[in-house]
């Protein structure tokens, strides 16, 4: 195991199994919906319970990931996150919990879908934009207008405008979809 798409489908089988409610976002949810991209990251929400956690890092431990216990659970506790890396690679899991409101959406309205020969659950085009405008990095901004040309007719735009009105971003996203659809319309 040593390639991203069997890393991916190995970590999410074994959430899969143990009932641990989890949404892959970031990347390779950005990849899902139609952007082409490189990732060397799978980016977990995590609902877990205390208890399942040593043993969900003592199965990470014996697959070659390099976690602890103790950064899982102080990672969850402050609302932060942890990486994880596999064996000697710059492959990583980056694992937080649901730190807000729209972490909880996010997981709620996670969708099922199958990658790599493997059913997980994947933040939503919505949501994945909605995330991206949220942290305005250039690399995010590129992403959300990939996702918004490819899955504009699809898109609940709706959702988008009243989710950005909670988080207090509506103007952030009102300002990216006018200079995003002049681009589209621009062809670039």
């Amino acid at each position: 195991m040593k390639e991203f798409p069997e890393i991916l489908q190995f970590v999410c089988s074994y959430l899969n199994e143990n009932d641990i409610d989890y949404v892959v976002v970031g990347g390779v949810a950005v990849m899902y919906h139609g952007v082409p991209r490189t990732t060397v990251d799978i980016n977990l929400i995590l609902q877990i319970d205390d208890e399942k956690i040593p043993p969900f890092v003592e199965f990470l431990n014996s697959n070659r990931f390099s976690a602890t216990t103790e950064d899982m659970r102080s990672a969850l506790m402050e609302k932060s996150h942890c990486t994880v890396f596999f064996a000697d690679s710059l492959l990583r899991l980056d694992i937080q919990g649901v730190n807000s409101k729209f972490d909880r959406m996010t997981l709620d309205r996670a969708i099922t879908v199958e990658l790599f020969n493997t059913l997980f659950k994947l933040g939503t085009a919505e949501d994945t934009i909605i995330n991206k405008i949220l942290f305005q990095g250039e690399q995010d901004l590129r992403d959300a207008l990939g996702i918004l040309s490819r899955k504009q007719q699809q898109l609940d735009f709706s959702y988008i405008e009243s989710t950005c009105k909670q988080l207090n971003i509506l103007d952030m996203w009102k300002t990216f979809f006018k200079e995003s659809t002049d681009k589209i319309k621009d062809g670039g």
